[in-house]
């Protein structure tokens, strides 16, 4: 089959990530073929040119927001809508002799895919990745029920958590789910440098955004200064502007500007696996986390928030520690300071249990689907 993905971003993050991987998986199954729509050159496409797969740019704009305000979101759902209609007439333009079979939609937040498939007369699939009002606190731009048309209509949703899964079928009682977990390289070896002095080092790791909490981790942070133990703490990501002004406002009056750092995005994560004790993953709603893996294929304990899918990685008391506040946060850092021995325990069988999130895996479950699907058109 020809499968369109469509993404309305191009940066390598998460859900980035995780459309690159499976595009890349399926280009060398050479089951189908993968062409991709994105917004913008960049990252993602030197290596889609790298490997052969075709791609196109074009901007897709989000069918959901974060509700401030009645007369800005009415503003905003206008001339939302009428972006969102021309960009499916351009699309559908584009792509009308093209032989497109499936589109698969990377995210919940953008409809463009549902919306094009009815034109198109081809199948969809819909990656869902989030829990856009409980995580963003999003509003759609259309009516409830047209939205529940479209996810109902889709040949599959594909929730990359049990979480997840749960969420939208509760939701959409008439969809039809399936839990693919993401999937990561975990061949990747990151091995722990070897260091001399004794301050111990966490990361987080992340869009900086405040539904991803990381300003719990500094209220948590400032609970420990002064405890008498050395740490560090290094916020690797970019994000909303105004959150991160709030993050260093917050680090400078707190006194913890020689403990937290803020690197901005870091090429080389790598490396700062390699050098960190502990990864933390503060999101109160996350639906899956590839960092939470990351860290775990690095062989790093993980502090994880009871929330969302981080539960189904982190298994509490064997990988990890999971907390439910900011005080729980605090002292689930303590532990693993005071607690070297176990912390590396957690570790090595956090990288055991990492391994069982391949990428591998990952396109090998959405590559059946696609044979199934294929195989229940040849019976029509």
């Amino acid at each position: 089959m020809k499968i369109l993905f469509l993404s309305h971003y191009d940066n390598l993050y998460g859900a980035g990530r995780a459309l690159l991987n499976l595009v890349l998986g399926l280009k060398a199954s050479g089951r189908h073929t993968p062409e991709v729509v994105l917004p913008a050159e960049g990252e993602f496409t030197e290596v889609l040119k790298k490997n052969g797969i075709k791609y196109h740019i074009h901007g897709l704009t989000q069918w959901e927001a974060i509700y401030r305000e009645p007369i800005s979101f009415a503003v905003k759902k206008h001339k939302r809508t009428a972006a969102i209609k021309a960009e499916i007439q351009s699309l559908a333009e584009l792509f009308k002799d093209k032989g497109i079979d499936l589109i698969h939609s990377n995210t919940g937040v953008i409809g463009q895919g549902a919306m094009l498939s009815e034109i198109l007369g081809c199948r969809h699939v819909w990656h869902i990745r989030e829990f856009a009002d409980l995580h963003y606190g999003m509003r759609f731009f259309y009516p409830e029920d047209e939205v529940r048309k479209y996810y109902e209509s889709a040949d599959r949703l594909i929730a990359i958590s049990d979480a997840v899964k749960n969420y939208l079928e509760e939701k959409y009682p008439a969809a039809k789910v399936l839990r693919i977990y993401d999937g990561i390289y975990t061949s990747l070896q990151i091995e722990k440098k070897e260091r001399s002095d004794d301050c111990f080092s966490f990361v987080c790791a992340g869009y900086l955004f405040k539904a991803k909490r990381q300003l719990d981790v500094i209220e948590a942070a400032r609970l420990l200064k002064g405890g008498g133990r050395k740490f560090k703490l290094v916020f690797a990501g970019e994000g909303d502007k105004e959150y991160t002004a709030l993050l260093k406002r917050k680090t400078e009056s707190y006194g913890l500007g020689d403990v937290i750092s803020f690197p901005g995005f870091v090429e080389d994560m790598k490396g700062l696996l390699a050098d960190s004790d502990a990864g933390i993953i503060a999101s109160e709603y996350e639906g899956f986390g590839l960092v939470t893996v990351e860290y775990m294929l690095a062989g790093l304990p993980v502090i994880g928030r009871r929330s969302g899918a981080t539960p189904e990685i982190v298994k509490d008391g064997e990988t990890g520690i999971l907390y439910d506040d900011t005080e729980g946060l605090a002292a689930a850092m303590l532990k693993l300071m005071d607690d070297k021995e176990t912390a590396a325990e957690f570790g090595r069988a956090g990288k055991i249990r990492a391994a069982e999130f391949s990428v591998s895996k990952n396109t090998e479950e959405i590559i059946k689907l696609y044979d199934s699907m294929e195989d229940e058109g040849k019976k029509l």
